[in-house]
């Protein structure tokens, strides 16, 4: 019997960690460059458990075990916005950004900038470039992001938007804010236009 208990309550937990999953899902459905996770779910067989109570032969008891959830890194739709700094990705590149806590990584690409003429995240991160975070110029008007990442002005480039892939995504770390955590070393991407 406490076999039999233990297969449901195993088929429970998975279900609420499902649950969670896809509350967490519908609750960002409109955040900018939100990606969604799924449910993955394996079966566990014991062979060694017994069962001398009953009449019947042992047989092997299967249980429910949590196989992870896996980012879904699909491009999702795009809309124009009429900013100018508003970016997208295609493919599975993620944008990097400073935080206080170090550099992290982003699909929301509603950029802007901030008092001290930095490219920043809609919550004031910095973005980065390939030399460190993009800063503009006193005096820099008529700002453009290229299909390449390249940010221009009226005076000349001034960086091109750092874009960094995991060869196993689905390790990230959700961190809130929309921003991911590695578990593994990033690698640059190649740019996969914006």
């Amino acid at each position: 019997m406490e076999n039999t208990l233990l297969i449901g309550l195993s088929r429970q937990v998975a279900l609420a960690r499902e649950l969670d999953v896809i509350a967490n899902n519908m609750a960002n459905v409109n955040t900018n460059g939100f990606k969604a996770r799924s449910s993955r779910f394996e079966e566990f067989l014991e062979p060694d458990a017994s069962i001398e109570t009953f009449p019947w032969p042992d047989r092997t008891l299967s249980y429910v075990i949590d196989g992870g959830t896996p980012i879904d890194l699909t491009d999702g739709a795009t809309e124009p916005t009429g900013n100018p700094l508003d970016v997208a990705i295609r493919g599975d590149a993620f944008f990097a950004v400073q935080t206080p806590a170090g550099e992290r990584y982003t699909r929301n690409g509603a950029f802007q900038m901030d008092a001290q003429g930095r490219l920043v995240t809609s919550d004031g991160f910095p973005v980065l470039g390939d030399g460190g975070p993009i800063q503009l110029e006193p005096g820099d008007s008529d700002v453009v992001i290229g299909p390449d990442g390249t940010v221009s002005t009226n005076a000349g480039e001034r960086g091109r938007i750092a874009l960094v892939r995991f060869e196993q995504p689905g390790s990230l770390s959700n961190l809130g804010a929309n921003l991911f955590a590695p578990l593994e070393p990033a690698q640059e991407a190649i740019p996969a236009g914006t």
